[in-house]
C-alpha cells in the first residue's frame, strides 16, 4: 500500500499508479475541491478529504489561491487577498489506516506540518516500518512549533535513517544530525529526503538499484 499524505492534484499518484498499476493507493488532501478531483481523476483509490496531525479536531486551514501548492495549516506571508481560510476536520494517519494494512510507502508533503503528522501515526510507523518520503523546508513548520530538529531526533528514535535521494541506492552512511541541518540552508541540498528503517537499508538500497537499472561489480 502507497500513503500520501498532501496528494495536492495527484502528482505523485499518477507516478505510483503507471508504474505500480496494481498498488493500493490512500490519499489524503486538506482541500476539499482538490479531494474531490483526486476521486474523479483516480476512482480506484481510497481518498480523505481532511488534514492529518497527531490529534482528532477541527482545524483552519490556509488555502494559497496564488499558489495552491502552498497550502497550509499555517499562514503564509501573503497578502490576505491571496489566503482564503476554510475549516477542515484533522484526523490522525493511525485512525485513517487499518490495523490489518500492510503500508510500503508513506510520501508526506504537508507544507511545515510532517512533523505532526508523524506524530499522530505510531501505531501505523511501528507495525509496517515503511519507508516515508517526506518534504523539509527551512523553517517552514516553525510557525506549528516544529523544528527541523526536532523532525530529525523523531527518526532517530523510531530507527530511521535518512537519506537524500541521490544516495538511497548507493552506499555510505545515512546523514548526521549536523548534515540535516546544514541541508537546509541556502543554497539546498534537497527539499525531498528518504527516511528508511535502519533493518530495512539493505534491502531498500537493493531495490533503489533495481529500479534504476544499477548493476554493482565487484
Amino acid at each position: 500500500m502507497f500513503v500520501d499524505a498532501g496528494a495536492h492534484i495527484g502528482s505523485v499518484v499518477a507516478d505510483v499508479r503507471r508504474y505500480h498499476p496494481s498498488i493500493q493507493v490512500i490519499a489524503v488532501e486538506a482541500v476539499p475541491e482538490k479531494a474531490s478531483d483526486l476521486a474523479r481523476k483516480f476512482p480506484g483509490i481510497e481518498v480523505h478529504s481532511c488534514a492529518l496531525g497527531e490529534a482528532d479536531g477541527e482545524v483552519t486551514f490556509f488555502v494559497d489561491s496564488r499558489r495552491p501548492g502552498y497550502s497550509s495549516l499555517a499562514k503564509r506571508q501573503h497578502s490576505d487577498n491571496d489566503i482564503r481560510e476554510i475549516s477542515v476536520p484533522m484526523r490522525r494517519l493511525d485512525d485513517i489506516i487499518s490495523t490489518s494494512a500492510k503500508v510500503e510507502v508513506i510520501k508526506i508533503d504537508v507544507e511545515g506540518a510532517e512533523l505532526g503528522v508523524l506524530r499522530g501515526s505510531p501505531d501505523l510507523i511501528s507495525r509496517c516500518r515503511p519507508v516515508i518520503l517526506f518534504e523539509s523546508g527551512p523553517r517552514a513548520g516553525e510557525a506549528m512549533g516544529f523544528t527541523v530538529e526536532s523532525l530529525f531526533d523523531w527518526f532517530v528514535a523510531r530507527e530511521y535513517d535518512v537519506f537524500v535521494p541521490n544516495r538511497v541506492a548507493h552506499g555510505g552512511p545515512p546523514l548526521g544530525r549536523g548534515g540535516f541541518l546544514e541541508s537546509h540552508h541556502y543554497p539546498f541540498r534537497t527539499l525531498d529526503y528518504f527516511a528508511i528503517p535502519t533493518e530495512r537499508r539493505i534491502e531498500i538500497r537493493d531495490r533503489a538499484r533495481k529500479a534504476l537499472g544499477i548493476v554493482v561489480t565487484l
